[in-house]
């Protein structure tokens, strides 16, 4: 098959002129006749072909036996059979030269070995052929512009497939009509709608990549389980932030399996939780927390346009005391900063009797039932220079008189006043007729605070992408990595890694476990001793380690002591040697840890350091590896850090230099040796004295 323009692919997925429903059904409520009566439901153009070999008329249109029966060169099926025939039905369409083919069947990878070779041939027959596959376990596609509305989802029975201008992509095939049920109860209509299914051979990312060439869409949600192939999802994500197309994602189900294959402190730190959203975060894609806002964040996102020079601010008014109170409580929390009403507008509003309460809230509760007066104050503060964005809480009114309520919002923002800033709504009541409203006025309306907060909280954070850089690993590490077996690397052998990669180490000798403890050491006592053995990872937890030894006899006492105590805890253990260090003094430490996560690879996580470490978990996780300004602000995450900042004028420590390192361990997820390392805990001596590798362990693959 020769190669179709992404131009052409793309209307074959949402405006083709020809359909194939292969299965397709006449029976009045069976699943497989619903896409061909929604097809016509609302209004498609297209060329509908109806596939059952067992009639010949399918809802009053002629039915083939076959794709290859079809007089037409089809551009879209969907394939309504079980697997196995869903299978053949695919090579069919392979044959036919169709571009692009929905399945809906299951019994692939979810079913087990069998389940998936099946899948396995179903993506070799799409990648032969040059199909874009979608699916399997795909409830259908719909483009709402062209009413293409190719769906087994119950909810798009409706009257009417409304439109919008932000394309959903589901991994869940019940979640594009719980979108678009709540989107039109709300007056909030989508561009495209898709079920991805188990996205054999077309992701998510694959798919965003080709809807950021539709003119009707502005912005993406995204239902995520997991993330298939992360390197398709990056590129389309960066694309979008480029092409200024926001992208939201709503994530459940992630997977902790990681964790359990773990030896190092990180890997208990670092589940796939946080590095799912350290890498969305990375690669330019929203995050929420609230099912809602997948709703609301992309349209609110996608009218970032707001005027230059106005402040990174929230001003509220209200016609309800209690309700604005909340509704500011909650975008407080969510980090978004609060303005009042400007002095000048106070000045104007109340020389004309309109009484705004005091503190930020503006608050004009019964007065802003009356249209003239709303008007007024919502004219007022959007042209406010100290307003950010202006955001109207009404009350009750809302519910019983949508006009008094809600009008005067709609006809100052249909101004179109040059430079205003942007007006939204916070809706309390029950008040779908308002709502509706709002959005047709275009005015973004919330109906839950949760929603409105974390919408808002994204709406003043732009994103962020890091700058690219060239990461690099030196021959010589390796050739160090090479030379050890897989599995636990001992304390020695780590370190002289992490050496090798920048960072450094205490004054040290290592003892062989039967030789005589010399009487005079290379070293200034105190000293710190440690069993060096792959077999106890966890030294602490051992007993393999003591702190502060002052002198020769209380160096030998330890080593006995450490040797019961770790036989005791590891009967049989491997006994590599006796390493000892000279104890080192900073103002603080902290962990740095490498892990690969089983879905998005991997990744670097910084922690205050210690072995109270896991218990606070105040980290900041990268997805590796990362640049020297990213370890920086990774590191300002961390609160744990802010005594090492300078706080009430403690010494600072070299974060300059920790940032530094973090960046240099971090370059060893470039080995596809390294499982997992750590230094916990680094030392961050004093400013421009540098870092000190106090304790170190890596897992060679």
């Amino acid at each position: 098959m020769s190669a179709v323009s992404s131009i052409d692919l793309l209307r074959a997925l949402i405006a083709p002129q020809s359909v194939a429903v292969i299965g397709a059904s006449a029976t009045p409520g069976k699943l497989t006749a619903r896409p061909l009566t929604f097809l016509r439901q609302h209004g498609f153009a297209g060329r509908l072909y109806p596939v059952n070999p067992a009639r010949t008329e399918v809802m009053g249109l002629r039915a083939y036996k076959d794709v290859a029966s079809i007089p037409d060169q089809v551009e879209h099926a969907y394939i309504l059979l079980d697997a196995d025939a869903a299978i053949a039905a695919l090579e069919d369409c392979a044959a036919a030269g169709v571009k692009v083919v929905s399945v809906l069947a299951d019994g692939f990878a979810e079913a087990g070995e069998v389940g998936r070779a099946r899948q396995a041939k179903l993506a070799r027959i799409a990648r032969n052929a040059g199909i874009l596959l979608i699916g399997p376990n795909s409830t259908g596609v719909v483009a709402t512009k062209s009413g293409f509305a190719c769906t087994t989802n119950a909810a798009f029975r409706g009257e009417q497939l409304g439109s919008g201008r932000i394309a959903a992509l589901s991994q869940s095939g019940s979640v594009i009509g719980t979108l678009f049920s709540r989107g039109s109860a709300r007056g909030i209509g989508f561009s495209t709608l898709i079920s991805v299914g188990n996205e054999a051979s077309t992701s998510i990312g694959a798919l965003g990549s080709l809807l950021l060439d539709d003119p009707d869409t502005d912005g993406f949600a995204l239902f995520l389980e997991t993330i298939r192939e992360p390197d398709a999802l990056a590129s389309f994500a960066r694309a979008a932030v480029r092409a200024g197309k926001p992208v939201v994602a709503y994530m459940i189900g992630q997977s902790e399996e990681g964790q359990a294959l773990s030896v190092t402190h990180t890997g208990a730190l670092t589940g796939s939780r946080e590095a799912v959203s350290a890498y969305l975060r990375q690669i330019g894609i929203r995050q929420v927390e609230f099912f809602e806002s997948l709703i609301d964040a992309p349209r609110i996102l996608n009218r970032r346009a707001a005027p230059s020079g106005r402040p990174a601010t929230v001003t509220v008014v209200s016609t309800t005391g209690g309700g604005g109170a909340m509704v500011i409580d909650r975008i407080s929390v969510s980090g978004v900063s609060i303005s009042g009403c400007g002095g000048a507008s106070r000045a104007k509003l109340e020389a004309r009797g309109i009484k705004l309460g005091h503190g930020k809230l503006v608050d004009v509760t019964l007065a802003g039932t009356q249209y003239e007066t709303m008007k007024e104050v919502v004219s007022t503060l959007t042209d406010d220079p100290e307003t950010g964005v202006l955001l109207v809480v009404i009350g009750s009114s809302a519910q019983f008189d949508p006009g008094k309520a809600v009008s005067p919002i709609i006809d100052v923002v249909a101004e179109d006043v040059e430079g205003r800033a942007p007006v939204m709504a916070f809706i309390l009541p029950e008040a779908p007729e308002s709502l509706k409203m709002l959005e047709t006025g275009g005015v973004p309306a919330f109906r839950n605070v949760e929603g409105c907060a974390e919408a808002l909280r994204l709406y003043m954070a732009p994103v962020k992408q890091a700058e690219a850089s060239v990461p690099f690993l030196s021959d010589a590490v390796h050739r160090l990595l090479a030379g050890f077996m897989p599995g636990p690397l001992d304390e020695v052998q780590s370190g002289a890694v992490f050496e090798a990669v920048g960072i450094r180490r205490p004054n040290q000798i290592l003892i062989a476990p039967d030789a005589n403890i010399p009487d005079e050491l290379p070293l200034t006592f105190p000293v710190v001793v440690k069993l060096v053995s792959p077999d106890l990872p966890h030294k602490t937890d051992a007993g393999a380690i003591s702190l502060n030894v002052r002198d020769h006899d209380g160096l030998v006492a330890a080593i006995a002591r450490m040797r019961q105590s770790a036989e005791r805890f590891e009967p049989g253990y491997r006994l590599n040697g006796i390493l000892v260090q000279e104890m080192c003094e900073g103002l603080g430490e902290v962990l740095v840890g490498l892990t690969r996560d089983p879905i998005v690879g991997p990744v670097i996580t910084v922690a205050k350091g210690g072995v109270m470490t896991e218990i606070y978990r105040d980290t900041a996780v990268r997805i590796a590896p990362i640049s020297v300004e990213e370890a920086r602000e990774a590191l300002n995450e961390i609160k744990g850090l802010e005594l090492l900042r300078g706080f009430r004028g403690k010494e600072k420590g070299d974060l300059e230099a920790l940032a530094q390192a973090v960046a240099d361990i971090s370059c060893l997820a470039l080995s596809d040796r390294v499982a997992e390392a750590e230094i916990n805990p680094i030392l961050v001596k004093a400013e421009g004295s540098g870092v000190v590798m106090l304790d170190s362990l890596i897992r060679r693959c």
